[in-house]
């Protein structure tokens, strides 16, 4: 009976695995759809002891939001950062000392920001049309978001599924490497944008591919969910 139950572990684990990987390629797609490669691990962008992120793919990587959507995301972006909202260029240019680890941190907090934004912006979506057909007034995204209560905002912020939760953790750790690793890295105010844009958009396409790849197949329960958003906060 134990064997039977081993063997019926490891094709569960089996099958998880390949669908992660589905999601991964279907997220791949997505970025080559705006012509965005994904940033390669941190310490193959190092030159000259600078990590450096060329070309920042700004545009692109903007392109894929609504006003609303993207108007969040800049402040997110100016917030982590500490950008003035108008920067000039040459701010964009200038060097900073931050800690890889507390960068993969942030790094993190941005694929769940784009998460929840697709989330929340679709019930958003949702609740104009039906105020729309009951001649109510619409509320702007931001607005929305600001009446969310604790559960709908845990609901819109974590991954549902399994998959989606190992996803976010193993593209951070291609990225960063373990999380034991303390060292600063110096980098420009670009660099630090590319990647807190890629990581919206990661989180966005992640939300699009759990959505998709559930309807063919049935992903697990992040059962830790909850947990997850209680100690985040």
């Amino acid at each position: 009976a134990s064997l039977h139950r081993r063997i019926a572990q490891l094709k569960e684990s089996n099958c998880q695995t390949a669908i992660e990987d589905i999601m991964y390629m279907l997220i791949l797609y997505k970025f080559s759809e705006i012509r965005v490669p994904l940033v390669p691990k941190l310490t193959s962008c190092i030159y000259n002891g600078k990590l450096e992120i060329w070309p920042s793919k700004d545009w692109e990587l903007e392109s894929i939001y609504s006003c609303d959507v993207l108007e969040l995301i800049k402040e997110h972006s100016n917030a982590v950062i500490s950008l003035r909202v108008n920067s000039a260029l040459t701010d964009n240019l200038e060097t900073t000392e931050i800690g890889k680890h507390h960068l993969s941190k942030v790094y993190t907090a941005s694929i769940l920001y784009g998460y929840f934004l697709k989330s929340a912006s679709l019930r958003h979506q949702l609740e104009c049309s039906l105020a729309e057909h009951h001649g109510s007034i619409t509320k702007q995204l931001r607005h929305y978001i600001s009446g969310f209560d604790p559960k709908i905002l845990q609901r819109c912020a974590k991954p549902r599924s399994r998959e989606a939760k190992n996803l976010l953790e193993k593209q951070s750790l291609a990225l960063f490497g373990p999380k034991e690793n303390e060292e600063n890295l110096v980098t420009s105010i670009s660099s630090l944008k590319r990647l807190l844009l890629e990581a919206v958009a990661f989180g966005t396409f992640l939300w699009d591919t759990e959505e998709y790849v559930d309807g063919a197949f049935k992903l697990m329960e992040n059962e830790n969910a909850e947990e997850e958003e209680n100690s985040s906060v």
